[in-house]
């Protein structure tokens, strides 16, 4: 017995290592959603840095948690300072940074966009395996499953309402999008997706007019205000819409990226029905 018991000892002391060993220890995030993934389900002590837009009050909603983490501006020379045996980043951040590291040897993984809710908990899944962190991926999801579930819950008896978002460039945000599952999830139909619009594509301001949603979302936080972009959601025909119509202002911090802080979102959206 005393034998068994020793063997199983050095058995397990083997696999711990083992398991330690495969675990990055020296990750770096090159990109905002990376960086909120990274301090959701990395241990602290792997986190060998995150990029500047960790730090930016409107965009980050996990700044509190930075603290004196060191902060990297996504370039090359940057990255390779801090000696990364994991440089984490999304497909549309950075993307030439992350494209360099690679040629240069550097383990580099990116994330998927994600279209829906279940693409967010196989994003979760797959960061936690790239982390080493499985069961903390496991947890998060089972906290948003049940948050959702709470949601859904809480405002069943509220009538649906219909909802248009419109966006710089005049655009707006239709069926197989994550901001889609979002509305169907607070109780909205998204009139955009109804009218057969799909992912990201421009709209006529004189068919959102015709569409006459319930609720407007309109983008106005996200570009510079002297921009041609801005100029689509400043225009005079939205405001006196808006003068009869709800308009749904959801903070960046909370749909800018995919993660648990949707949830929040959903919330928020959801309360205004």
């Amino acid at each position: 017995m005393k034998l068994f018991l020793v063997i199983f000892s050095v058995v397990l002391m083997v696999w711990v290592s083992l398991a330690s060993a495969q675990k990055p220890q020296r990750i770096v995030s090159i990109g905002l959603c990376t960086d909120q993934l990274l301090l959701m389900l990395a241990e602290r002590e792997q986190i060998a840095s995150l990029s500047l837009w960790a730090v930016d009050r409107n965009m980050s909603y996990l700044i509190d948690s930075v603290g004196n983490l060191p902060l990297n501006d996504s370039s090359v020379e940057d990255v390779i300072r801090y000696q990364p045996d994991l440089v984490v980043a999304s497909q549309f951040a950075a993307w030439d940074t992350a494209r360099f590291l690679r040629q240069l040897g550097y383990q580099v993984k990116q994330i998927p966009p994600a279209k829906s809710i279940a693409d967010i908990y196989g994003m979760l899944r797959q960061f936690g395996e790239w982390t080493g962190n499985p069961q903390r991926a496991e947890d998060v999801i089972e906290q948003m499953q049940r948050e959702l579930a709470e949601i859904r819950q809480r405002y069943i008896e509220r009538k649906q309402k219909t909802v248009i978002v419109y966006s710089p460039n005049g655009f707006t945000i239709g069926a197989n999008t994550l901001e889609n599952d979002m509305f169907v999830h607070a109780g909205y139909r998204n009139l955009a997706a109804e009218m057969g619009i799909d992912g990201f594509m421009p709209i006529a301001l004189e068919s959102l007019v015709a569409a006459d949603p319930d609720v407007l979302q309109i983008d106005r936080s996200l570009s510079r205000p002297e921009s041609l972009a801005t100029a689509y959601v400043g225009h005079p025909v939205l405001d006196k819409l808006l003068k009869r119509r709800e308009f749904l202002d959801i903070p960046t911090r909370l749909r800018i990226c995919a993660g648990p802080m949707i949830v929040e979102a959903i919330d928020n959206m959801a309360q205004r029905r």
